[in-house]
């Protein structure tokens, strides 16, 4: 969930290049709290090459926008790179920085494929020694790996 809490506070994407053929197309869902009304909003259209396009403009003063979620789809013939920023009073923070394949969309919930299936992020790890470990752990020198990995192939 984000929070828009100013007047000079929004949502932007900007593509990293010009689309191949055709560009995203994202949705947008908010609600607006002004202390005595709420009032649900939604926005919809197509990114515009490296141009930055507000997602969720700033709400308006004394109003607080809730932004509920963000969907972004590559329809493009191509794969297509995207940031997406809080925007604060021209002030770029990045919320994300991701790459789409054919098909893929990005939500504020996570990436997911052609087919409907959450994207995972699988990266390298350099490791120094690994050794037996007491009750079925396996002790890895010099990496960090997550309590809920796994590690697969090799003898120990």
């Amino acid at each position: 969930m984000l929070i828009l809490d100013a007047t000079t506070k929004s949502i932007v994407v900007a593509m990293s290049g010009v689309a191949a053929t055709t560009n995203p197309d994202f949705t947008a869902a908010y609600a607006d709290n002004n202390g005595t009304t709420f009032t649900e909003g939604a926005n919809d259209g197509a990114l515009n090459g490296t141009s930055s396009v507000t997602l969720v403009a700033a709400p308006a003063a004394s109003t607080r926008r809730t932004v509920k979620t963000i969907t972004i789809e590559n329809r493009d013939t191509a794969a297509v790179t995207l940031t997406v920023s809080y925007n604060n009073n021209g002030t770029l923070r990045t919320i994300v920085k991701v790459t789409l394949q054919v098909g893929d969309t990005w939500t504020t919930d996570g990436a997911y494929d052609t087919t409907g299936s959450l994207k995972t992020i699988v990266g390298t790890v350099a490791v120094s020694s690994i050794s037996n470990g007491t009750q079925g752990q396996v002790l890895i020198a010099g990496a960090s790996v997550p309590a809920w990995g796994s590690i697969t192939g090799g003898t120990f």
